[in-house]
């Protein structure tokens, strides 16, 4: 009888971690976020040091997106550095309308959408690439990181901070995207985030 109750023990903190953390929070019809992120790049490239690596700021960024699908990480090679990462859209890939349409995964670092249907699909692939991203969240303070986890797909958020490339031990690299029609390795954002709001 211990092993059950420990069972339904384990069930009610998976429930509760899903309703407070991944439960979706749903929308109407109609695009949320019309613009996409905002970018400003630098050159030179600004260089800092913080937690034993070395960024240089490619580019001020700044975004407001619909949350796709977030995964946490805790044992791969940057999860000490970017321990969220998020898959964000704006635009139709903000839309309930197109969302609800696809299926979307992460997994080592990439994000995959596919959709449901694909010969009713409104979309190209190509408004896919360039209305929706993969995003390495490096928070810059705990705080930032607490919330980041705690993100739920759905949500509207506002990011402000920095595209950068990273240096760190062991000839560790990891240099950031600078587009948002990119695909495949390289093709994810860095971003420093300095501020974070949940909007909706």
């Amino acid at each position: 009888m211990r092993w059950l109750l420990l069972l339904f023990v384990a069930g009610l903190g998976g429930g509760a971690y899903w309703w407070t953390h991944d439960r979706p929070v749903g929308h109407p019809p109609g695009v949320l976020v019309a613009d996409a992120p905002r970018q400003q790049d630098l050159d030179p490239a600004p260089v800092f040091s913080e937690r034993g690596y070395v960024f240089a700021k490619r580019a001020r960024f700044d975004l407001s997106a619909r949350v796709l699908r977030k995964e946490i990480y805790r044992l791969d090679g940057g999860a000490d550095l970017a321990p969220v990462d998020l898959g964000v859209g704006w635009g139709p890939l903000s839309d309930s309308a197109i969302v609800e349409r696809l299926e979307f995964s992460q997994m080592g670092r990439f994000f995959y959408w596919r959709p449901k249907d694909p010969a009713r699909f409104p979309l190209p692939p190509a408004a896919l690439v360039t209305n929706a991203a993969q995003m390495h969240m490096i928070p810059a303070t705990r705080d930032i990181e607490g919330r980041l986890k705690r993100l739920r797909p759905g949500q509207v958020v506002t990011v402000g901070g920095y595209l950068v490339d990273v240096r760190g031990p062991g000839g560790f690299a990891w240099n950031t995207s600078l587009s948002r029609d990119d695909t495949g390795n390289g093709a994810c954002e860095i971003v420093w985030v300095e501020s974070l709001a949940v909007d909706r």
